[in-house]
């Protein structure tokens, strides 16, 4: 993948391009995992309307015996293709396998091997400077000194903002966020207590475990403070948050964050030296706080650069995905289960295992940020009175460089075009939207990069495209233009809007067959 340039664009010119790249890009190719999941969602036939039909199809050729291995079975739109379900039932394969072998989050105390540790406040009428024992947290926690310091702290402490990624502005909201902090420009920790937080996120399961820990903030929450459920805004090498409580008095464990495998949110307090840590696309939230306060010191975990990258270690993992992944045809895409920024080359978690595997099958593996253009209808009740069968359009786009630097081109055009003719954008759209329908997409030239295979790609010039699949779509893809009632996928921790590395984006591990070798005989019918 073609790596950022040094002149990093903005995080608002990146927003631009994936607004506009449904309306201008030609796609590489569909997602059947989000047709498929749409499609079995809105089925328009009753039970009794399938069973009779699977009867009549059971025998299509008159042959007296029943059709599955004959081909395909139910050629009308909105029934399931053998192809189709044998793909469904590879997805379901990865599916456990991520749910059985995915860690997004872990917690501990640090008290079992680093009893205290130092920790120095500068910012002026919270001053501290002092040693903190892990020991004596669970005894001194909920006592009157803990409580003064803590609202010590609270009381003269910056007003936290959060970032809304998709306007790429920091605001501050109450409703949303009610917190105080102090930046890490204010307060220095113990090394030991760094090295101890490297650590602890090795041990835990998590990949990379090679990383770099970076003092980021003292979060802190007192009466009626709360955080709605968000995730950390993304950037390069950010691996992951980890969190160690410095005290808690509140009535509640506030800080809760979304289980790994779909089970509900665990709860965890900040009682001095207890820890939480985990993957910066994982929901988060500090539940409302009627009295006490709260104070965590933050670490972002960056991955720690080497000359040789970290090779997963879990081997039976890896081949309980080769073995699934050797039943889909190339050249095919697989979304990941984690969402990543602009540049990403090197992948966390069950992701790099899924990677790993895919490069012992033998094919060409590339890693390709992708966005998804979702469309769905569902006609009812018609003009003869019938329900019309469910049409949908499940497109995927490629966010390369060449494809984001192709896009913004193409709108400085159109801005020029907008202004010659003094006219708004919102005319503009409604007058140039059949015109823009009918005019060819934009040719993105790619040779000399990374990218340029998806010129070459022989699925894209034939407009049949790669399948592309996602064991869990919901989780998996980043939801740009759909409207979101609540604010996890679009709220983050902070707002970085001159990085372009601060959005997330869908990543998918593209196999193509290898140049050179036969393409091997299909397993799945279309």
């Amino acid at each position: 993948m073609t790596p950022i340039p040094q002149r990093l664009r903005s995080a608002v010119d990146l927003k631009n391009a994936l607004d506009n790249a449904a309306k201008y890009l030609m796609p590489i190719g569909t997602c059947r995992s989000k047709a498929s999941e749409w499609k079995n969602e809105f089925e328009y036939r009753d039970e009794e309307e399938d069973e009779d039909e699977e009867e009549k199809d059971g025998d299509e050729d008159g042959d007296g015996d029943d059709d599955e291995d004959d081909g395909e079975v139910g050629k009308g739109e909105g029934q399931t293709s053998l192809g189709e379900k044998a793909e469904m039932e590879v997805m379901e394969e990865l599916r456990k396998l991520q749910t059985e072998y995915m860690i997004t989050s872990n917690s501990g105390t640090i008290k079992d091997d680093l009893e205290s540790f130092k920790i120095t406040i500068t910012r002026p009428g919270c001053e501290y400077d002092g040693t903190l024992s892990a020991l004596q947290a669970e005894k001194d926690d909920r006592t009157a000194a803990v409580n003064e310091r803590l609202k010590a702290w609270y009381e003269v402490g910056a007003v936290s903002g959060y970032g809304d990624v998709k306007a790429q502005e920091t605001k501050v909201d109450a409703s949303v966020r009610n917190a105080r902090e102090i930046p890490a420009s204010e307060f220095r920790v113990a090394p030991d207590l760094v090295a101890h937080v490297e650590k602890l996120w090795a041990a835990s399961s998590f990949f990379p475990t090679k990383v770099r820990a970076e003092a980021y903030k003292i979060h802190l929450y007192g009466p009626g403070g709360k955080f709605a459920a968000h995730r950390d805004t993304p950037e390069t090498d950010l691996v992951g948050t980890f969190l160690v409580g410095l005290g808690d008095t509140c009535n509640i464990a506030a800080f809760q964050i979304k289980a790994a495998k779909g089970e509900g949110w665990a709860w965890h307090r900040a009682t001095l030296g207890n820890w939480v840590a985990f993957y910066p696309d994982v929901d988060h939230q500090v539940l409302e706080i009627a009295s006490g306060y709260r104070a965590v010191v933050a670490f972002k975990m960056f991955r720690r650069r080497m000359g040789t990258p970290e090779v997963p270690a879990d081997v039976v993992l890896q081949g309980k995905m080769k073995e699934a992944l050797g039943k889909l045809r190339t050249p095919y895409g697989v979304l990941l289960e984690h969402h990543y920024s602009a540049g990403t080359a090197e992948l966390n978690g069950v992701d790099a295992a899924l990677y790993a595997a895919a490069g012992e099958m033998g094919g060409d593996v590339k890693l390709l940020p992708v966005l998804i253009g979702w469309t769905a209808t569902k006609e009812v009740g018609g003009w003869g009175g019938d329900d019309e069968a469910p049409k949908c359009k499940a497109e995927v786009f490629p966010m390369t460089e060449g494809h984001v630097d192709a896009l913004l081109a193409h709108m400085k055009v159109v801005a020029k075009e907008l202004e010659d003719e003094n006219v708004s954008a919102e005319v503009w759209a409604e007058e140039q939207g059949e015109v823009d329908a009918k005019k060819p997409k934009l040719f993105v030239d790619l040779k000399g990069t990374d990218a340029e295979w998806i010129n070459n790609c022989e699925g894209t010039k034939s407009g049949k495209g790669i399948r592309f699949y996602s064991p869990k779509f919901q989780a998996t893809s980043v939801a740009w233009k759909e409207e979101v009632k609540d604010p996890i996928e679009h709220t983050g921790n902070e707002s970085r809007p001159h990085q372009e590395d601060s959005i997330y984006l869908s990543y998918a591990v593209v196999v193509l067959p290898k140049r050179g070798t036969k393409r091997a005989a299909d397993k799945l019918n279309q």
